[in-house]
């Protein structure tokens, strides 16, 4: 009489094997969806940079300048205008900027710069990065830029200067 086995189940060394696949697939998966979270939260940021200059072209064309040393003020990252907002742009506050950085360096930073005595044309933007996205504002209100930094605030992602 033949006797019938029947085999139930996985061997040890065929579990092994999918544990071993899965393990070298979760080791080069993981970090890159890590890294595409941060690259996506940097030109979130770059992109709300174009949104603010945009904002801020639209207001010198109907105004014939940019906002000058009393119309932006800037508080705990968040811009408050009320010839700028929210006219142009909706909002600029801490929730609109994506990337993880202290809570100190998240939203807006605004800088007034003066031109220069003895050459006016002459503009110099000052090393002040406090926030992810700064908005320097020349007091004359001829020229503005807008630049987005990285997390650390170490390096320009863009800037409306190019």
């Amino acid at each position: 009489m033949k006797s019938i086995r029947q085999d139930k189940g996985f061997t040890l060394i065929e579990v092994l094997a999918v544990v071993i696949i899965i393990s070298v697939l979760a080791a080069v998966v993981i970090p890159k969806i890590a890294s595409s979270t941060a690259n996506a939260r940097r030109k979130a940021d770059v992109a709300t940079a174009h949104q603010v200059k945009a904002a801020l072209d639209r207001f010198q064309v109907e105004n014939g300048n940019y906002p000058k040393n009393t119309e932006l003020t800037v508080s705990a990252g968040t811009v408050t205008s009320s010839n700028l907002i929210p006219k142009y742009i909706s909002k600029l506050d801490k929730s609109t900027t994506q990337q993880i950085v202290p809570e100190g360096n998240k939203g807006f930073g605004v800088v007034y710069i003066a031109a220069d005595a003895a050459d006016p044309t002459k503009i110099v933007i000052p090393d002040t990065k406090t926030n992810t996205i700064m908005i320097y504002l020349f007091g004359d209100g001829l020229a503005a830029e807008v630049r987005a930094y990285d997390e650390g605030l170490d390096n320009v992602l863009w800037t409306s200067a190019n």
